[in-house]
């Protein structure tokens, strides 16, 4: 009953209160993790057009693919995955720098890409694309959990703004988030 409670039914990765259990557990008092940890926060892109057009049983289907696909994903025990919102997980990677989360968040968004899961009613592409806001915090900076997931959805945000199907990576200063596209360095890094 206690795993229930902390689970999403539908797909089968934890639930809000699962995933904010589990960061107040890696958080100490100080409001820093001692370790350094990411937070991607993901999105699918057009899902309320699929939802609406397609029906709640085309999205419940899009939704337990596209968290199959971010389990498959992380490649460590300790990375874990929530159902956070409708269309929106968050992805918790402790002890990973910029790059390992750049290289995880790149992989997430061409394994969704590449899947080839259907979306005729996207207006962009035929298939399901996500796109994902990166937060980065160094071992024991004073950045809490609250703080590092609105950096993480501000990033995601823009992700969105910038043309979906897409990572960007949270800097201090709205000017500093970077969009990564198959050209920039940052996500030739990542793609290493």
């Amino acid at each position: 009953l206690e795993r229930l409670a902390r689970t999403d039914p539908l797909t089968g990765v934890a639930n809000r209160r699962g995933m904010k259990e589990l960061l107040e557990r890696i958080w100490d008092d100080k409001n820093a993790c001692p370790s350094g940890a990411a937070i991607l926060m993901l999105d699918i892109d057009h899902f309320k057009h699929l939802n609406d057009n397609l029906g709640h049983a085309e999205g419940d289907r899009c939704l337990i693919k596209v968290a199959g696909i971010i389990r498959e994903s992380l490649r460590r025990d300790s990375d874990q995955v929530a159902r956070y919102g409708g269309e929106e997980f968050l992805i918790l990677l402790p002890e990973t720098d910029v790059i390992g989360a750049l290289k995880v968040a790149e992989r997430i968004r061409r394994s969704v890409e590449t899947a080839s899961v259907s979306n005729p009613v996207s207006g962009v592409s035929g298939h399901v694309t996500v796109s994902i806001g990166i937060a980065v915090t160094a071992p024991g900076a004073n950045v809490s959990s609250e703080q590092l997931q609105h950096q993480a959805d501000a990033a995601l945000y823009r992700a969105k703004r910038a043309g979906r199907n897409r990572t960007v990576l949270h800097q201090p200063g709205e000017a500093g988030n970077q969009a990564l596209s198959p050209t920039s360095a940052v996500w030739n890094a990542a793609s290493t």
